[in-house]
């Protein structure tokens, strides 16, 4: 039979005694150094302060850059109110300045309305035929008094004739049209003649009794005697003089009217007849 080996005890008392008489020192080392925590205290507070740190100033950061980007989320609503609310009021002024600038050129129509000319009314522009620039829609018609023939002009001189009518309506020729003619007389020498639009910007003398005085500068009226326009409204301005073509001098006429920016007319449903009803002096010159 084997015989059991006993287990000596004494290693054991060994390392206790050791480990006691170790922690004994540490307790006495501490006391006499007067430090508060252990050094696995401190191992760990040195170990983790720089990473609480780092933690701590990250999330810092974050929260600055959020709170600005909030911020900044804030002062864009803020920019953009404010420039919503600066163009309505800028549309404001504008249409405030437009209004004013209407009623100024309404006002000064009306001025011509009581100048001789007979029963007017004053029309809108309200459209131009992108195929045909040499007319333009008003916003009057039959039931206004309107018919074809009846003459449109401005303080600056005159427009055309109406040539369709609906019942609220118009369609205008201009002057310049290729199919328009407007009997005229020179204002300084008195002497009759024709004028033709020539699809262009200009008007083209298509008659007169003697062009032999004419010059540049020389301002032609309506003569009254197309029956159309009354007697003595500014129709154009001589630009240029050529040499003859048959009978008669290549001579170019200047509308007194910019036709390209017109807005309010005057339209004449009732005009006297056999008058000369407006001084061209007396004339109130448009824009």
């Amino acid at each position: 039979m084997s015989r059991t080996v006993p287990v000596s005890k004494k290693p054991i008392w060994i390392t206790l005694t050791l480990a006691l008489a170790i922690h004994i020192s540490l307790i006495s080392l501490q006391g006499r150094r007067r430090i508060d925590t252990g050094f696995v205290r401190v191992w760990i507070l040195d170990l983790l302060a720089p990473v609480e740190k780092l933690v701590d100033r990250s999330f810092y950061g974050v929260r600055s850059v959020w709170d600005r980007y909030v911020e900044l989320i804030g002062v864009h609503d803020e920019n953009q109110h404010l420039k919503r609310e600066n163009d309505e009021l800028r549309m404001q002024v504008i249409e405030q300045r437009e209004a004013i600038l209407e009623a100024e050129r309404i006002r000064t129509l009306a001025g011509l309305q009581e100048s001789g000319l007979g029963k007017s009314i004053i029309a809108r522009v309200i459209g131009r035929d992108p195929a045909h620039t040499q007319t333009i829609t008003i916003d009057k018609g039959a039931s206004h008094g309107l018919k074809a023939d009846t003459a449109v002009i401005t303080p600056a001189g005159i427009v055309g004739r109406v040539i369709h009518s609906s019942n609220f309506f118009s369609i205008v020729q201009l002057i310049v049209d290729s199919q328009s003619a407007v009997g005229v007389m020179l204002q300084t020498t008195r002497r009759q003649g024709i004028v033709k639009g020539n699809g262009g910007r200009d008007l083209d003398l298509d008659y007169i009794d003697d062009d032999t005085d004419l010059k540049e500068g020389d301002l032609f009226l309506t003569s009254g005697e197309d029956r159309i326009y009354p007697k003595g409204l500014p129709v154009g301005v001589i630009t240029s003089i050529g040499p003859r073509r048959g009978l008669l001098k290549v001579v170019q006429i200047r509308p007194s009217v910019d036709l390209g920016r017109l807005e309010e007319v005057l339209c004449i449903i009732g005009r006297r007849e056999h008058v000369d009803v407006v001084d061209p002096t007396q004339v109130p010159q448009g824009p």
